[in-house]
């Protein structure tokens, strides 16, 4: 299998998971975990800043009323990685999973402009159409890049939120150490000129190795998928990867992402995330090859409201791996908020 950034498998943390301080909803009040391989959502496009974005509804049991909720993927991800989880919490909101710019179904953003907040003003621009004047707010649910720009949202438009979730969040770590899976040469991507010769490695991964190599990388047991899935995930890629800026929004992407790691001041991580003022979850997988288990409490603590689950044995994609769980998590977070609807107020346990 070809992989275009090698990353050796992350040491053996699940003892992290004691550090877990966020209840969990009962188990018996969810509906069968959809598979991973599971019809789509149905969709349609938004002309946002003359881009078309990519916007899936997951069909909703929710009363009249219910909170409207936001599903952001990761780099070189799609609004399909919020199917599982969606269905699980389809009986408590209406639910939005969005393609990023560039990504899935979406166009590239206008200007090839992949920065952190350029992505943030355009999930603004969705929450406009789709639950601005929601009362109480929208509860986003984020991974890894996503939970990056879901951060600036919430600082920027604090009135438009009710809660955040953050699944694996990309946030800064510049210890570029083998021993967490990080790849030096990622910084790299920074230098003028690197653009051109990381497309041409991108573009000589197949359809099969690349959903494979994406399995191995986000999953921290993928032998929970079968043959099926697989195949499922590949005839996607292959999809995806006909697109022509398929590549080159994965590493403008990244580019931005890494641009967001110098910020100082105001605009640095922590001192954007203490200007969370929602209550914030923060959920990480103990096997988690892309962004280092260990920084999962101290994120967690730099929210003024944040809880944290750490999940053992899971690897960057808890909604996808273990959505029941992390579905768990997510609605005792949601009946924690001021005026909840009575649905949605029973005990919850840690159990």
């Amino acid at each position: 299998m070809t992989n275009p950034w090698p990353m050796p498998y992350a040491r053996d943390l699940d003892a992290l998971a004691a550090m877990s301080t966020a209840a969990l909803w009962s188990a018996d009040d969810f509906p069968e975990v959809p598979s991973v391989s599971a019809d789509p959502a149905a969709g349609r496009y938004e002309l946002i800043d003359d881009s078309g974005v990519y916007l899936r509804e997951i069909p909703s049991s929710a009363p009249s009323g219910a909170p409207v909720t936001l599903y952001v993927h990761g780099l070189a991800g799609s609004s399909t990685n919020f199917d599982a989880l969606g269905t699980l919490l389809a009986g408590r909101t209406r639910g939005y999973a969005v393609d990023l710019p560039g990504f899935g179904r979406s166009d590239p953003p206008s200007g090839e402009h992949y920065s952190i907040r350029r992505i943030s003003a355009v999930l603004a621009a969705v929450i406009e159409r789709v639950g601005a004047d929601v009362p109480g707010g929208v509860n986003v649910v984020a991974n890894s890049l996503g939970g990056m720009v879901a951060i600036d949202l919430a600082v920027r438009r604090p009135d438009w939120l009710r809660t955040l979730t953050l699944i694996s969040p990309a946030v800064p770590d510049l210890r570029m150490t083998t021993d967490r899976g990080a790849d030096p040469r990622l910084g790299l991507l920074l230098a003028p000129g690197t653009l051109a010769p990381a497309v041409r490695r991108l573009s000589g991964i197949s359809a099969a190795d690349r959903a494979l190599g994406m399995a191995q990388l986000c999953y921290g047991d993928p032998s929970v998928l079968t043959e099926h899935d697989l195949r499922v995930a590949e005839e996607d890629t292959r999809w995806r990867l006909a697109l022509p800026w398929v590549h080159t929004a994965t590493v403008r992407a990244l580019r931005g992402l890494m641009r967001s790691y110098l910020r100082a001041g105001r605009r640095a991580f922590r001192a954007t995330a203490a200007g969370v003022r929602v209550p914030t979850l923060v959920v990480w997988g103990t096997r988690d090859r892309l962004v280092d288990p260990r920084l999962a409490a101290p994120t967690a603590e730099a929210f003024p409201d944040g809880r944290l689950l750490v999940l053992p044995g899971v690897g960057h994609v808890s909604q996808m791996e273990d959505p029941l769980t992390t579905a768990r998590a997510v609605a005792a977070l949601w009946a924690g908020v001021p005026g909840a609807s009575p649905a949605s107020t029973m005990a919850t346990s840690n159990a």
